[in-house]
C-alpha cells in the first residue's frame, strides 16, 4: 500500500503539480472568452492523430527525445497501475471491473488536465495510459498464477 501511494503521488506530480511549477498559474487566463479557447486548443478527439504525429518526429530510440517520451512514457508510466489495482484490490482482479475503473479514472484525469490548463484531453493518452494499465494487469496475473504452482 505505501508503494501504491508512492506511485500516486509521483504521478500526481508528473501530470499536475510539475506543470503547475513550470507554467506558474495565472488567474486572468479564467477570463470565459480566453479560458473556453484555452480549453478548446487542449482537446484532441481524433484517434491517433497525436500518435501519427509523434511516431513521424521520432529521431531515434533516444531517452531525451519527445516524440518517444511521450509515446513510450504514456505506456510504461501506468504500468505499475496495472499492477497495484488487482493486487490491493480484490474487485479490480476481475478485467472489466479493472478496464472500466482504469478508464473512468483516466477520463477524470484527462478532463481536469484539460480544464485546469495544465495540460490537454487527448484521446490517444487515453489509449495509451490504458495499453500500459492492461500490460500491468497482464503482468499481475501472468506473476499471480506463477506464484500459485
Amino acid at each position: 500500500m505505501i508503494l501504491f501511494i508512492l506511485y500516486a503521488a509521483a504521478m500526481l506530480y508528473l501530470l499536475f503539480v510539475r506543470r503547475l511549477i513550470n507554467c506558474g498559474f495565472d488567474i486572468t487566463v479564467f477570463a470565459v472568452p480566453d479560458y473556453l479557447t484555452a480549453v478548446a486548443k487542449r482537446f484532441e478527439p481524433y484517434p491517433f492523430r497525436t500518435v501519427t504525429e509523434f511516431i513521424g518526429r521520432l529521431e531515434s530510440f533516444s531517452l531525451s527525445d519527445l516524440a518517444f517520451r511521450n509515446l513510450f512514457g504514456n505506456v510504461l508510466l501506468f504500468i505499475p497501475a496495472g499492477i497495484f489495482l488487482p493486487l490491493l484490490f480484490r474487485k479490480q482482479r476481475r478485467f472489466q471491473v479493472f478496464l472500466m475503473t482504469f478508464l473512468l479514472t483516466i477520463c477524470i484525469i484527462e478532463l481536469t488536465q484539460m480544464f485546469t490548463l495544465l495540460g490537454s484531453c487527448d484521446i490517444d493518452d487515453v489509449m495509451l495510459n490504458t495499453a500500459g494499465a492492461c500490460a500491468g494487469f497482464g503482468i499481475y496475473r501472468l506473476v499471480s498464477r506463477v506464484m500459485r504452482l
